[in-house]
């Protein structure tokens, strides 16, 4: 039976079709929004929120919006045009997850102290395109973060993206998991969502703790 704890596995197998959240994630935004770099256009873009499995037919992931930080089991990560937002990922809320993307990259990084920090980073088109890319890179550099993985959303050949089996967006989930010795395992899945937010096709990636 699909469990949040096998989260990433269940919506990579497709024992869980879909992701799906309520008015509070929809419509309210992120509750944190704080300016982490101007310099590299970075900020906080997060909303914590309650993590279940709603059951029925496609045993639905559920986001349930949270207004108080710290309430909640995980995080939803907000996605902006013009810079990179950032989401915790800890012992305390180990679940992130964000959609509504295409093109951009999201990354995974180790802070330090059982803490991880996801990502999104846009692409925009034209010359300076991979500007907040280098950006989000430096500011890491800068803080000593540990990259964990990087996952593009941008199609490739073969996996599902724009175009390819009726897929129309991508949506990722991020787990950390600390029962796994010596380090803990960062489990991420990259969905392609049909018209009918289903996923049609699947990718993750699992990396130890650097």
């Amino acid at each position: 039976m699909p469990d949040i704890r096998t989260i990433v596995s269940d919506l990579y197998r497709q024992r869980v079709r879909r992701v799906t959240a309520d008015q509070v994630v929809f419509a309210n935004g992120p509750m944190r929004e704080t300016t982490l770099s101007p310099f590299y256009r970075i900020e906080m873009g997060y909303r914590p929120v309650d993590t279940t499995l709603a059951g029925g037919v496609d045993n639905a992931l559920n986001l349930a919006g949270k207004r108080v930080e710290g309430e909640g089991n995980g995080y939803c990560l907000y996605f902006n045009e013009v810079q990179s937002t950032v989401s915790p990922l800890t012992r305390t809320h180990r679940t992130v997850a964000g959609g509504g993307y295409s093109g951009c990259l999201y990354s995974v990084y180790y802070i330090g102290g059982g803490e991880y920090r996801c990502i999104h980073t846009p692409r925009p088109g034209g010359a300076n395109a991979e500007a907040w890319v280098a950006g989000i890179r430096g500011y890491a550099a800068d803080q000593r973060w540990q990259l964990v993985h990087e996952v593009p959303t941008v199609s490739e050949p073969g996996d599902g993206g724009a175009q390819v089996d009726g897929c129309i967006t991508t949506y990722i989930v991020t787990r950390v998991s600390y029962t796994v010795a010596p380090n803990p395992i960062v489990r991420t899945v990259r969905l392609r969502h049909d018209a009918q937010g289903r996923t049609v096709r699947a990718r993750r990636w699992e990396t130890p703790t650097p």
